[in-house]
């Protein structure tokens, strides 16, 4: 293929790819090319495509963008349904490279686009039922918590779709999961680089984007507004909430226009100058379902719009069967509606129906009419009816006398106006007087162009599932290296994450206990049961943090010899609790099982008899009569081998022995670990190296020199959190500061062993256009 054509030269179907330089894999047919790159079958690995980029295309930025991509990818694993395997995000899975070692593109799953369909074509009625696809609210519903819940795991790593529309989406016919597409189109986030999203579509645009367009930092807003207006098309006959009937030729004709506007029909509260479509169903929905709709498309900025989690957490208590709340219709079978609403199909069957036969009673009238002699036409515009007097108008009607308020009236209206300023000035300029004094000096510094310097970080959305890859990997790697503080380190903040976590089976040890033995125990030795999948999803989908099924369905997916699928699991536990050590056996079995990586699975398993140990000591239950105390080493211990069987035999035989070896081999390690000596003490600091002297631009020669006390929030994981100065500096002097601030490595502090926050002072100094920084110690706080 030639370069005409948008390809790199070589890399066509039958040349050959690098798979993170050590693989190769042959192209075959190329079956879609874009703006983007090119879409091509790997005949070599049937489940994946790969996607090479144009060569005029500017490689180091996709290859970092992709980088991003890979490291924050979002928690949507494969899902798995009577034996058929459903992709529901295309998301990269790794970097590829020509013959030359240069980047060219990534492998990403392959999503069988023949069992997928437009999210478009199900809202319309008679497009639905031309394709085949259901036409109740049922499915819809289900559609619309699907979409939302994939959304959410999206904004958890802080990427948007952005041109999120009908036409982008994609859902699988027979589940109804969502099909992503095109990913590497979106805003991702990277370290300290957002990559933005080209696209977008003014129908889904939010009112405050309409007139200016989307500045970097709102992806957010834009994707719950643009979610909130395809839930409302999925769930009301694809109608779209700023279509209606004007009142006046004031109301914009466009969506666009309605949508700056603020132009919503569908409210609780009916609109002045717009009425809802006649078919629409909006008033049949729920009062919580309307609410919601409320707070995404009000034209006020103060009630946040709904967030996807949001939305999920809502749809998903409709879209579930067992929860009751939505009814087959009486009168249609092929009708559902909310429980205690009247069926809106049914109500916009009759609208349409009326309206066909009005539409066929004015085409007979219109014949009659015409097949009558034209009736002569009326003389005068302005006859008046017999007996009617004709109406005048009074001089001067339009005057402020003819409101009934005399000149001496209007005067005490003047007077009381002026005395209620006097009065509500005097009350809002008594304040005190230290305020008055800093209002005053703040006044005086913008005058000036100064500002005060604070920083805080994007507030986290928590500890996610990605967060505990990442600390596996990482912890994996600490070993290999040799790191033995970055071991320790890192296995303290992963158990820190859970400490917060609600617990799944309530207070009672002996219960927590009973389940696990009948979730782990010989009788529920993995395979695919279509039953028991169908349980499993349902139970994680009302309590994601239940770490004990989410182990069940690694060792299932373990034993279908599927290690991806089934990491994705056993990482899922770990998050859910990360000091219960028989999951990150699951983990160490799928290392094995997916590359024959033994080394990283001996890591594995030496964490896992690690943080066993841990559980063992933390959480001891009493001794059973007649056995000694063992502080629950023993009985942990019992379950660690329990689990380490089980998961023997989820695996093919030829990779039993190489298990057995393994498990041996990782306990030798854990002993060592056991014995690694604690952190030793320190207190919080900026690492004195990476605090260089920095150039900048002097723009006021009256501030030039002097110098500034910064004080620094530190957290546990060594990551700056806060920052603000005392004195007022030049912009530009601030932003050289926070530029600095993103350049240094941060120390935490160490008490007794235990990482801990710490607020720590750096002394800013700067003259003549040269800014040094000097360590100030820690912060006197109320803690120290």
């Amino acid at each position: 293929m030639s370069r005409k054509q948008g390809v790199t030269p070589g890399l066509s179907p039958g040349g050959k790819i690098w798979l993170d330089k050590v693989r190769t894999l042959v192209l075959g047919k190329l079956i879609k090319s874009g703006g983007a790159g090119s879409v091509y079958l790997l005949p070599g690995a049937p489940a994946q495509v790969a996607k090479l980029y144009h060569p005029h295309l500017d490689r180091a930025a996709n290859r970092r963008k992709l980088e991003a991509m890979l490291e924050l990818s979002p928690e949507l694993p494969d899902q798995l349904e009577n034996g058929k395997r459903y992709v529901q995000i295309a998301w990269p899975q790794a970097a590829v490279f020509d013959g030359q070692g240069g980047f060219a593109g990534f492998v990403m799953p392959l999503l069988d686009m023949a069992q997928t369909a437009e999210l478009e074509q199900i809202m319309q009625e008679r497009q639905a039922r031309a394709a085949g696809l259901p036409t109740g609210l049922g499915p819809k519903l289900t559609l619309a918590a699907n979409l939302a819940a994939v959304i959410d795991a999206l904004h958890q790593q802080q990427h948007y779709v952005v041109d999120l529309k009908p036409v982008n989406l994609r859902f699988y016919r027979d589940s109804l999961y969502i099909a992503m597409l095109d990913c590497d189109g979106f805003s991702i986030q990277g370290h300290a680089e957002r990559f933005p999203a080209e696209q977008f579509t003014a129908d889904y645009l939010a009112p405050e984007f309409q007139r200016k367009g989307m500045p970097a930092g709102t992806e957010m807003a834009q994707d719950r507004f643009a979610l909130a207006v395809v839930i409302f098309q999925l769930l009301n006959f694809g109608i779209h909430p700023y279509s209606g009937r004007p009142g006046n030729a004031q109301v914009a004709t466009d969506i666009p226009g309605r949508i700056r506007d603020g132009c919503y029909a569908y409210g609780i509260k009916r609109h002045k100058q717009l009425a809802p479509n006649a078919t629409s169903g909006h008033a049949l929905m729920p009062p919580e379902l309307r609410a919601m709709f409320d707070r995404a498309f009000s034209p006020s900025p103060k009630p946040q719009r709904p967030s996807a989690a949001d939305w999920a957490q809502l749809l998903r208590g409709y879209a579930q069967r067992s929860g009751g709340k939505l009814v087959i219709c009486a009168v249609n079978p092929e009708h559902q509606h909310f429980a205690g609403q009247g069926c809106a199909a049914c109500a916009r069957d009759k609208v349409i129906g009326a309206a066909a036969q009005a539409s066929v009673q004015a085409q007979q009238m219109q014949l009659q009419q015409q097949s009558l002699p034209q009736q002569r036409s009326t003389r005068g515009a302005h006859h008046t009816a017999p007996g009617q007097m004709p109406v005048r108008l009074p001089a001067g009607g339009g005057q402020a006398n003819a409101v009934g308020i005399s000149g001496k009236g209007w005067a005490v209206v003047v007077l009381l106006i002026v005395l209620f300023l006097i009065g509500f000035t005097a009350w809002t300029s008594s304040p005190d007087e230290a305020k008055a004094k800093a209002s005053l000096q703040a006044q005086a510094d913008q005058a000036a162009g100064l500002e005060v310097f604070r920083w805080r970080t994007r507030k986290a959305a928590g500890f996610q599932p990605s967060d505990a890859r990442k600390a596996l990997r990482s912890l994996s790697q600490a070993i290999s290296k040799g790191d033995d503080d970055a071991v320790t380190r890192g296995l303290q903040l992963l158990y820190r994450s859970g400490q917060e976590k609600a617990s799944g089976y309530g207070v009672d040890r002996t219960q927590a206990q009973l389940r696990a033995s009948l979730l782990e125990g010989l009788g529920w030795v993995p395979g695919y049961q279509p039953g028991l999948v169908a349980t499993y999803l349902d139970l994680l989908q009302a309590n994601p943090r239940d770490h004990l099924v989410a182990a069940a369905m690694g060792r299932m997916h373990l034993s279908l010899n599927e290690p991806q699928a089934a990491r994705q699991y056993f990482e899922q536990a770990v998050w859910a609790h990360p000091t219960d050590g028989t999951a990150w056996l699951g983990i160490a079995a799928a290392a094995q099982l997916r590359g024959g990586d033994e080394a990283d699975a001996v890591n594995l398993v030496a964490l896992a008899q690690l943080t066993a140990y841990r559980y063992a000591v933390e959480h001891a239950l009493p001794a059973e009569p007649g056995q000694p105390s063992d502080n629950g080493v023993a009985r942990m211990t019992q379950r660690m081998d329990l689990n380490a069987k089980v998961l023997r035999l989820a695996q093919p035989g030829t990779y039993q022995k190489r298990w057995d070896k393994v498990l041996a081999e990782g306990a030798l390690l854990a002993a060592r670990l056991k014995a690694l000596p604690p952190l030793r003490d320190q207190v919080g600091s900026v690492q004195r190296e990476t605090m260089t002297t920095v150039a900048y631009g002097v723009l006021d020669e009256k501030h030039a020199r002097g110098e500034n006390r910064l004080t620094l929030t530190i957290a546990a994981d060594g990551t700056l959190t806060y920052a603000a100065a005392e004195l007022p500096m030049e912009p530009m002097l601030n932003k050289v500061l926070l530029n600095s601030l993103k350049r240094w490595t941060y120390l935490p502090a160490v008490q007794h062993g235990q990482l801990q926050d710490a607020k720590v002072v750096v002394l800013v100094r700067y003259r003549d256009g040269r800014v040094s920084f000097v360590p100030g110690g820690v912060a006197v706080t109320a803690e120290n």
